[in-house]
């Protein structure tokens, strides 16, 4: 009997100490701390006009918010994290300090002068992910544009998590954020449903060596990484948060709520660090040059960057090391596999046999199907190739590797141009275009797809007697060109390009309007590093004012020209043959000429011919 009475005693007690561990939350301190710059930024609230608050959770999650009207009431949702802060501990890793750690961080920065501090969960799972909190620092990655699918033209951000352990770094972990897209979605819907908001987006894990194999060797698309320079107490507030939005949905946007502004959003979890702006679009190139320029506590953002070629710009710097003998052997063995048994080949010096293996080995590997280099099949040539090197001494062969500007140094990827024109048939006139972004073939830099088009939106106005017309609206301008570097089977210069614009039937009218959608496909060589031919076959089907359809079958020869950084040129001549009773055919022809007068400026000059003459001179500001 007297034990049951002391039972009760302590577990009247014990409930009395809860209770006063629970602190009475006055309304003064939840609309002032609700009013937190970094409570808001946590909680992913953006300005909406339509709810009470003012505001609206980006994130559609209904588990993220722990009151049901807390999407849209800051002050509601704080009340009901604080009172789950304080619950008692009955399910540790569904604990509100397990689930929202980061939410736990930032409300232990500031409680203890105001409140008591309720007692620590254990939070195995997180603690798990963390790596028992072990991260060091968090890196920001950036890959390179890739023009063979839609989700990837305008390159992609990730962020990595280093650890302060003593081992390969292909097994820290990294968070992905991505559209939710079906199985087999055609690239077209694609496009316009990740414009509109037509998909949901999301937060993915998984380790650095999925992306070094899937980018690097794979899609062939370099990477760069830059380390962040912030405090342990930020990176731990950025895991922390990190771990909360996985996989929360949020709605896509490719121009604006893309990989890159999610990214940023975390990244801007550290105390001063302010990289986002309000520009209608948010590109993962522009990003990076904001981290990089950005600054934190008087130093620079960036601690560290390291570059991760491809493995395709592996084997293109290594090929432009080999002397002619040496590439005219590496040729001869992808052509004979045998010769490696060879006097030829034996009684060259080691220093070249070695130099040759590498790069074979580097071919190879980007030769074999892309479902084989997904699965590491491999072929017998390949597994003789590698035996032969380690035949060889040990110690990397010597080659000379090019220098590769960095994205950050590249060019601000929106540009307004402003100009002169004439036109033999139609006179003079000033020209205004905008293309939001992103590059063509005469101001692609190295962080671009190298002799290739990425533009979307680009809209040209022409002033004519005081008469504003649209001149040209591209809705789509892509051009994706494998200019072959090495010659060798497989790297053969296979190229394509598709327009869809709004623009004049010819040049000998203004006002005679036509929907017009261009399709190409066709080869490109590079002769030299600074000379590149090509051609296309494709097709123009024409919707003009009067409403009738126009097919035409298309021939173009391309050459494209650079001299440096700041001069280049671009030409192609193009015959099109009208499919019809008539059949009749007509030649467009354009040069256009670019000198960069400085990182934000240029100026172009333009000749076109088609059916009638135009010459165009226009000044070009990038921001």
């Amino acid at each position: 009997m007297l034990c049951r009475i002391v039972f009760v005693v302590m577990c009247f007690m014990m409930s009395c100490a809860q209770a006063a561990a629970l602190p009475e939350f006055n309304s003064r301190l939840l609309q002032q701390r609700s009013a937190d710059i970094l409570w808001l930024k946590l909680m992913h609230y953006e300005r909406d006009t339509s709810t009470r608050s003012g505001y609206l959770g980006a994130i559609k999650h209904p588990d993220f918010y722990l009151d049901e009207n807390g999407r849209s009431d800051p002050i509601a949702e704080l009340s009901a994290t604080l009172t789950a802060f304080y619950a008692e501990d009955s399910s540790n890793d569904l604990h509100a300090q397990c689930r929202f750690p980061a939410r736990y961080l930032w409300f232990k920065r500031w409680a203890p002068k105001q409140l008591t501090l309720p007692a620590s969960v254990p939070c195995k799972a997180y603690e798990d992910w963390s790596e028992g909190e072990n991260f060091q620092s968090i890196s920001i990655v950036y890959v390179t544009g890739y023009l063979g699918n839609p989700a990837s033209f305008y390159g992609h951000t990730f962020l990595k998590f280093n650890t302060a352990q003593k081992r390969s770094h292909d097994l820290d972990k990294t968070i992905n954020f991505g559209a939710i897209v079906p199985d087999a979605e055609n690239p077209i819907t694609y496009i316009l449903k990740g414009v509109f908001g037509g998909y949901d987006g999301g937060f993915s894990e998984v380790g650095y060596y999925f992306h070094t194999n899937n980018y690097g060797d794979n899609e062939l698309r370099d990477m760069w990484e830059y380390e962040l320079n912030v405090s342990a107490e930020d990176t731990a507030l950025m895991a922390a948060h990190a771990w909360e939005v996985l996989k929360k949905e949020y709605t896509y946007f490719f121009f604006k709520k893309n990989c890159a502004y999610r990214m940023a959003e975390i990244v801007e979890l550290a105390t001063g660090v302010n990289i986002l702006d309000d520009k209608p679009v948010t590109i993962p190139q522009s990003l990076i040059t904001a981290v990089h320029r950005a600054s934190v506590k008087g130093q620079p953002l960036v601690k560290t960057m390291v570059y991760r070629p491809s493995r395709q710009s592996r084997l293109y710097d290594k090929y432009a090391s080999l002397s002619a003998r040496e590439k005219k052997l590496l040729h001869e063995l992808v052509d004979d596999p045998k010769l490696l048994e060879s006097d030829t080949y034996k009684h060259e010096p080691v220093a070249s046999q070695q130099r040759v293996i590498e790069t074979l080995l580097d071919y190879l590997q980007i030769s074999r199907e892309l479902e084989d280099r997904a699965s590491n099949k491999i072929n017998a040539f390949y597994q003789r190739a590698l035996l032969e090197r380690y035949r060889l001494p040990v110690g990397k062969a010597s080659f000379v590797t090019a220098s590769t500007a960095a994205p950050h140094e590249g060019r601000a990827p929106s540009l307004v141009q402003v100009g002169l024109r004439h036109n033999s048939a139609q006179g003079d006139g000033l020209l205004f275009r905008l293309r939001p972004a992103y590059y063509d073939v005469l101001d692609a830099d190295k962080s671009h797809v190298a002799d290739s088009v990425l533009s979307m939106g680009s809209a040209e106005l022409l002033v004519e007697d005081s008469t504003v017309s649209l001149k040209r609206l591209s809705l789509i301008d892509l051009e994706s060109v494998n200019s072959a570097v090495t010659g060798l089977p497989g790297d053969n210069g296979q190229s394509w390009k598709l327009n869809i614009l709004i623009e004049p039937l010819d040049l000998r009218c203004d006002d005679c309007m036509a929907f017009k959608t261009q399709a190409y496909y066709g080869q490109s060589k590079r002769l030299t590093p600074h000379l590149l031919v090509g051609g296309y076959l494709g097709g123009v089907v024409q919707d003009n004012v009067s409403h009738n359809a126009n097919v035409e079958l298309a021939v173009r020869a391309f050459t494209n020209v650079t001299t440096g950084h700041r001069l280049s040129g671009t030409f192609f001549v193009e015959s099109l043959t009208a499919v019809d009773n008539d059949a009749s055919s007509r030649y467009k022809l354009r040069a256009e000429l670019r000198a960069a007068l400085s990182k934000v400026t240029d100026i172009r000059l333009v000749y076109d011919h088609d059916q009638a003459e135009e010459l165009s001179l226009k000044l070009g500001f990038y921001f």
